[in-house]
């Protein structure tokens, strides 16, 4: 009996048609193009990894895609590549002299509900950057990221900025509980602000001090926030995070891109492993980031090999549906020539092909030969700009489409 599986793809992934894979092919290149000209250097790591180099507490073990190896070791497709990356420089470059710049192409899994722009399989493109802790690795990681979305073709986004150190000095001001710190952080990743207030009134000593908080992790805008951002924090790790912020932004504004970029002062992300900078990119055409990234100062200690990194990683599928529904759905991949021949013109049709493809054109050759009126129709058919039919005295001719 056959399977209703049968032909069908299960949740969560897709396949790419030639137009959707030439355009993912294009953004893959693209990324690797650039981050070269800044200095990185490509790696891969292995699709799975024994579990135990990819679990920690803030990952939820059930969105790993996992399975038991013939020796009973239980494996796990790799959920993201900041984990797999810092093993791979722990173990396997610690002689290498800081500062280490790397890059990846890589697809990643994670058991999510399927949505448009939520896939359990999707490519991720990122580097890191190992060996400094300052804002102008931070800012280099950062302006990176934007001049590759702005190389895509994306023109509408914006980077969002903040730093942990404002919601670890809020923690610690008030004096939180573990539990109520996750409570915390779990209403401030949701943006649920209503929440955020609800948590902050039952936890904090007065009003006033709930009241100051929340003005404070409420903050966005431009660098003029910084000012009273820095009054609110009233000393501690936030006055700390504030003063990495305000470095940052300068840095960036020297770059050229503040324009890109938004202060977030509640911003968190989901990975506790950020020690400092944290930011997400915002497309108009998609309701998730399209990338994200930060610093971690503390995760290459985990394998033994103590180092401070900052990076980030692109999801290029979410850049690929805001692209479709920013620009359109991408045509069809179209060669430049068809070679096209009669009887006796094989040899002198695939010579110049031959020849046409050292220089760089796209070339189909006719697989029979073909009447001039056959060429010029499939030439039409398959969207090539010219025909060049060879005739069985040797000759040949160009039409142009």
């Amino acid at each position: 009996m056959t399977s209703s599986r049968m032909g069908r793809l299960a949740p969560g992934v897709k396949d790419l048609l030639p137009p959707e894979a030439c355009r993912m092919r294009q953004l893959k290149e693209e990324f690797i193009r650039l981050v070269r000209l800044w200095g990185y250097k490509e790696v891969a790591t292995p699709t799975f990894e024994y579990f135990e180099n990819l679990a920690s507490e803030e990952l939820e073990e059930e969105k790993f895609f996992k399975f038991l190896d013939r020796q009973g070791h239980l494996m796990v497709l790799r959920p993201d590549m900041t984990r797999p990356m810092a093993r791979l420089v722990a173990t396997r470059m610690k002689g290498v002299t800081p500062p280490l710049r790397l890059c990846y192409l890589a697809n990643v899994f994670s058991y999510e509900q399927p949505q448009v722009g939520r896939q359990r399989e999707f490519c991720q493109a990122g580097v890191e950057l190992m060996g400094y802790s300052s804002p102008e690795a931070d800012a280099e990681a950062v302006a990176l990221v934007i001049a590759y979305l702005v190389k895509t073709g994306l023109t509408d986004f914006q980077i969002s900025i903040g730093n942990v150190g404002i919601f670890h000095g809020l923690v610690e001001q008030l004096g939180l509980s573990r539990e109520e710190a996750q409570e915390l952080k779990e209403a401030l990743g949701n943006k649920d602000f209503v929440r955020v207030e609800e948590v902050l009134s039952k936890n904090s000593a007065t009003p006033a001090e709930a009241r100051r908080a929340l003005d404070l992790i409420e903050l966005r805008g431009g660098p003029e926030i910084l000012d009273q951002a820095v009054e609110l924090a009233q000393g501690g790790l936030a006055t700390g995070a504030l003063e990495n912020l305000r470095e940052l932004y300068a840095v960036l504004k020297k770059y050229g891109v503040e324009g890109f970029v938004t202060l977030d002062l509640g911003l968190l992300r989901g990975l506790d492993y950020y020690t400092g900078l944290v930011f997400e990119g915002y497309s108009v055409a998609m309701g998730f980031p399209i990338c994200g990234g930060g610093r971690y100062n503390q995760l290459l200690a985990h394998f033994g090999h103590p180092l401070p990194a900052t990076g980030f990683a692109v999801n290029l599928e979410r850049v690929l549906v805001s692209l479709d529904r920013l620009k359109g759905p991408p045509g069809e991949p179209e060669p430049d020539v068809l070679v096209a021949w009669e009887e006796e013109g094989l040899a002198g049709a695939l010579g110049t092909a031959r020849e046409l493809r050292a220089k760089g054109c796209r070339v189909v050759t006719a697989l029979a030969g073909y009447t001039p009126g056959k060429a010029m129709a499939e030439g039409k058919s398959l969207g090539a700009a010219k025909v060049i039919y060879f005739k069985s005295d040797g000759t040949c001719e160009e039409f142009k489409i």
